[in-house]
């Protein structure tokens, strides 16, 4: 799953996850502004390749660094319901 970057003209940025890179919009319209988002150049950087082993078959994962980094942001949230 590719993570699309964009940027609107009045500044705003934006990211989205697509199935695959074909489905996503070069563009589409900023709802703050009404200008348009266009479609950025992502780093070539930006995905890092793991073996992961659970003893019986292991396999490299292409995984997105923006994925992890979320991910160990979530892992320290509180996300119970306060009172």
């Amino acid at each position: 799953m590719p993570l699309i970057y964009y940027l609107c003209k009045c500044g705003l940025s934006k990211s989205k996850f697509y199935r695959r890179s074909g489905d996503a919009p070069s563009s589409f319209s900023c709802i703050d502004c009404g200008k348009e988002y266009t479609k950025q150049l992502a780093a070539p950087s930006n995905t890092s390749v793991f073996v992961v082993d659970n003893g019986h078959q292991a396999k490299s994962v292409e995984v997105n660094l923006e994925v992890v980094k979320s991910n160990e942001e979530n892992s320290t949230k509180d996300f119970r319901e306060k009172d």
